[in-house]
C-alpha cells in the first residue's frame, strides 16, 4: 500500500477525504443504502441538485449533480486517518463498479491534510513552498497512470508551473533567485480549477488533487493509490526542507528562468518579435503601419510576451486597439491553454481560464469563463461559464456549467447544460437533457 515502507510513519500522519463521480441506473436512496451497507457508515443523500464546480469534503454525503445528459452522483467523505481511508477508497470503486458506471468527465477528488507536529517538520501545509512541491513532483509518471486523451474533453491540464506570470515583466530582472523565492512582489502562480492541484484551500491545511480521473478510473485502483501516496511523500519532503532546493530542483528552476528570458528577448521590441514569430502579423488599430506599431509596442509587449509564454502560438493575427486599450486576437489556434484578462478573440480555437474577455466565433472546449462577452457564432463545450453577457445569437454550449445574474439573460443553443441561477432569453432553446435549477 505505501510507495516506501520507509515512510510508514508519514502516512500515518496523514488524513485524506474523497468526491468521487460517477453514474448509476438506481435511485439515490438505494445508491445511499449500498454504499451505507458496504463501508459501514451512514450516508446522508439528498435529491437536491449540487454545483457540478463544487466539491463537499465533510461528512458522507450523496447527492446528485449533471453531465452529459445525465444525473450524475457525486459521494464525498469525512477526513479520515490514512489506513482508513484507503480501505474505504478501495471499498467505494467496487461498490460503483456493482451498481454503476465512470465516463471520460467523472473522477476523483481527493483532500489531503498532514499533521506536522506529529512528523517533528517545521512548515505547515498552510506555508507549502507550491513551486519546490510542483517542480519535484513526479507530474509525467502521474499523467502515465491517467493519460488525458487528446480530444474535446480533456479534465486536467498539464504543466501548471509553465503558468507563472511575472508583474511589470519588463522592468524586473529574471533569475534563479527571484523564482526560488516565487517573489510575490514580481511573481505569480496563476491557478485554476483545470490542473491537477487546488492550493485553494491551502490556508485550512488542506491540498486537494484531482488527477484520478476518466472513463473506468474504479478499475485503475493500484494507480490510484500510487498517485495518492506520490503526492503525499512529495508534500512531506517539500514542507521537510521548504527553503532549500535539490540539484534537480535547482535544474528546473534554471529551465524555467531561461524560458521566461527567451519570451521576454523575442518579445522586446518589434523587431525581434517579427524575427521570432514570421507568420504572426501584429498591427495597430488595425494598420500595418510599422511606425505606428514601433510607437505603441510598448504599451502591448507585456500582454504578448503573455500568449508567448504560456500559449505556445505559431500563427496569429493579433491588433492592438490603442484607443479601448484592449488586445485583440483573431484565426489563433494555441498548443497550450491559456490564462488571461482583458483580450477578446475572434474566430480562435483555444481552451483556459478567461476573465473579462471576448469572444466571437470561437471554440471554446475545456475552459473556464468569468464575466466575459459572448457575442455570436461560438461553439463552447466542457465549460464553466460564470455572469458571462450574452450579446449576440448563434452560440452553441454544450456539456457545461452556466451561472448568471438575472440581469444578464443567457442566449444560447444548450445542449446537455446545467444552468444553476439566472435566467433564459426568449431567444435561447433548450434540449430535453439540460436541468434548470432554481
Amino acid at each position: 500500500m505505501f510507495k516506501s515502507l520507509d515512510n510508514k510513519n508519514i502516512y500515518e500522519s496523514t488524513k485524506l477525504s474523497f468526491n468521487f463521480d460517477f453514474f448509476s441506473p438506481l435511485n439515490r436512496k438505494d445508491v445511499a443504502s449500498k454504499l451505507a451497507k458496504a463501508l459501514g457508515v451512514k450516508v446522508a443523500w439528498s435529491n437536491k441538485i449540487s454545483k457540478v464546480h463544487e466539491s463537499n469534503s465533510v461528512g458522507f454525503k450523496l447527492v446528485p449533480t449533471y453531465s452529459k445528459g445525465y444525473k450524475e452522483l457525486s459521494f464525498s467523505t469525512g477526513f479520515l486517518p490514512y489506513h482508513e481511508a484507503i480501505h474505504i477508497f478501495l471499498k467505494t470503486m467496487n461498490v460503483v463498479d456493482e451498481i454503476g458506471f465512470t465516463t471520460d468527465r467523472c473522477g476523483v477528488k481527493t483532500s489531503i491534510i498532514m499533521n506536522e507536529r506529529v512528523l517533528g517538520i517545521p512548515t505547515g501545509m498552510n506555508r507549502l513552498n507550491k513551486l519546490k512541491y510542483l517542480i519535484g513532483l513526479d507530474e509525467k509518471q502521474i499523467f502515465e497512470w491517467w493519460p488525458q486523451v487528446e480530444n474535446e474533453s480533456k479534465l486536467v491540464y498539464q504543466g501548471q508551473v509553465s503558468h507563472i506570470k511575472i508583474k511589470k515583466a519588463y522592468q524586473t530582472l529574471v533569475s534563479t533567485a527571484l523564482f526560488e523565492r516565487l517573489d510575490p512582489h514580481h511573481l505569480l502562480l496563476v491557478e485554476s480549477d483545470f490542473f491537477g492541484n487546488d492550493f485553494s484551500k491551502i490556508s485550512e491545511n488542506i491540498l486537494l488533487i484531482k488527477y484520478i480521473s476518466g472513463k473506468d478510473y474504479t478499475k485503475k485502483k493500484k494507480e490510484a493509490v500510487n498517485t495518492i501516496n506520490l503526492v503525499i511523500e512529495r508534500i512531506y519532503e517539500t514542507l521537510k526542507n521548504s527553503v532549500n532546493y535539490s540539484d534537480s530542483e535547482k535544474r528546473k528552476i534554471v529551465d524555467i528562468t531561461e524560458s521566461m528570458k527567451e519570451a521576454l528577448a523575442k518579445t522586446q521590441t518589434y523587431t525581434r518579435f517579427k524575427s521570432a514569430y514570421p507568420d504572426t502579423v501584429l498591427s495597430v488599430d488595425l494598420r500595418l503601419d510599422e511606425r505606428a506599431i514601433e510607437s505603441q509596442y510598448v504599451h502591448l509587449r507585456e500582454k504578448l510576451f503573455e500568449f508567448v509564454l504560456a500559449g505556445g502560438i505559431e500563427d496569429a493575427y493579433f491588433n492592438w486597439d490603442s484607443v479601448r486599450k484592449k488586445f485583440q486576437v483573431k484565426r489563433a489556434k494555441f498548443k497550450n491553454n491559456l490564462m488571461l484578462e482583458d483580450a477578446e478573440f475572434f474566430d480562435c480555437t483555444l481552451e483556459g481560464e478567461l476573465k473579462n474577455c471576448l469572444i466571437d466565433s470561437s471554440i471554446i472546449r475545456n475552459s473556464k469563463l468569468t464575466e466575459c462577452a459572448i457575442n455570436t457564432n461560438n461553439m463552447i463545450k466542457f465549460s464553466k461559464l460564470f455572469d458571462c453577457e450574452y450579446l449576440g445569437g448563434a452560440n452553441s454550449i454544450s456539456l457545461s456549467f452556466l451561472e448568471n445574474s438575472k440581469n444578464k439573460p443567457i442566449l444560447a443553443d444548450l445542449r446537455e447544460c446545467l444552468i444553476y441561477g439566472g435566467v433564459l432569453s426568449l431567444q435561447s432553446t433548450v434540449d430535453s437533457s439540460t436541468k434548470i435549477v432554481e
